[in-house]
């Protein structure tokens, strides 16, 4: 059997402007800890949505200098961040950002990816998703009928794997507050996720085949215990019985973070939103969150990002 590390990492509004700059202080930091934690298959969140930005990560920051990373294979999904609908307020942009493509999804790979097979959903209407699986019941009225569930997207790319296919399924949810209808923006998207990952048909889309292994990627911007999100549409996700049933063994975001004198607070306020969840065709072999007790490395991570890079390393069965 072989041993896969994926990888997971929000790092906190990753623009081109920043990518261009080989020696700047946050993606030089984010891109330390990517090396020293080395995933075989790793997903960027907040990446900005231009199909040269992942080519520009790797040559300006993963592949420098000391114990250089490549990953042959990287995709570039769509994104509704910062576009434009033409409706009124509060529905005037697909999804909240201050240009269009602002926080995007990106995944790097060393197996190949089976891009014929890639399937996106960024067009895929809120008020499609069945009304006895949507956190809206009357208030869906106030959602246009053209309206996307998803605020950036969620993505299926298939990797071939040992000559098997295994998809990564990439979500960046709403976050579940500071907006109209937001809470229940991300309530559905994490169901429409768990409908998704179990096979069940939705309106005008093919059924995902759930007999082929998976993994669920991304910040769902969802904690099981605390927050503002509905955590009955996290708790769902997480016990379906297509999953391994992992859920992070810390906090992956603390306020705060993104910054170039970043203070030591090793506390704040701190939730479970990053995930990385295997289907049950994986032995689960460990799991973390590098949250390093070395002040060093603590800087460097609360430099990165807001949010906490995550593993899991599994066994594909």
């Amino acid at each position: 059997m072989m041993r896969i590390r994926f990888g997971h990492f929000n790092i906190r509004d990753l623009t081109v402007r920043k990518l261009l700059e080989p020696e700047h202080p946050q993606v030089l930091s984010a891109s330390a800890i990517i090396k020293k934690l080395r995933p075989d298959v790793l997903s960027i969140n907040e990446i900005e949505a231009r199909q040269e930005a992942p080519q520009l990560f790797l040559e300006n920051f993963l592949q420098r200098s000391d114990a250089p990373l490549y990953y042959p294979y990287h995709y570039m999904g769509p994104t509704n961040s910062g576009m434009p609908t033409g409706l009124p307020q509060p529905f005037d942009l697909k999804g909240f950002g201050l240009f269009e493509g602002q926080y995007g999804i990106a995944l790097f790979s060393r197996f190949p990816m089976l891009k014929e097979g890639i399937r996106s959903f960024e067009g895929f209407p809120w008020r499609s998703l069945p009304g006895d699986l949507s956190c809206l019941d009357e208030r869906a009225g106030e959602v246009h009928e053209s309206f996307p569930l998803f605020s950036t997207n969620l993505l299926d790319v298939p990797l071939n794997i040992d000559g098997r296919s295994v998809h990564a399924v990439l979500l960046h949810a709403s976050i579940p507050v500071r907006g109209l209808l937001n809470r229940e923006r991300n309530g559905d998207q994490l169901n429409f996720l768990n409908e998704y990952i179990s096979g069940r048909a939705l309106p005008d889309m093919e059924p995902f085949k759930a007999v082929e292994p998976f993994v669920v990627i991304g910040d769902l911007n969802a904690d099981p215990e605390k927050g503002a999100g509905i955590r009955e549409a996290i708790r769902r996700l997480l016990s379906n019985p297509a999953l391994s049933g992992l859920v992070p063994p810390g906090p992956t975001f603390l306020e705060g973070g993104g910054v170039e004198s970043p203070p030591l607070d090793t506390e704040g306020f701190s939730l479970r939103l990053d995930y990385i969840l295997p289907s049950h065709d994986f032995v689960v072999m460990e799991q973390g969150v590098f949250r390093p007790e070395d002040a060093d490395w603590w800087k460097l991570a609360r430099l990165a990002s807001d949010h906490f890079f995550v593993y899991v390393d599994c066994l594909l069965a």
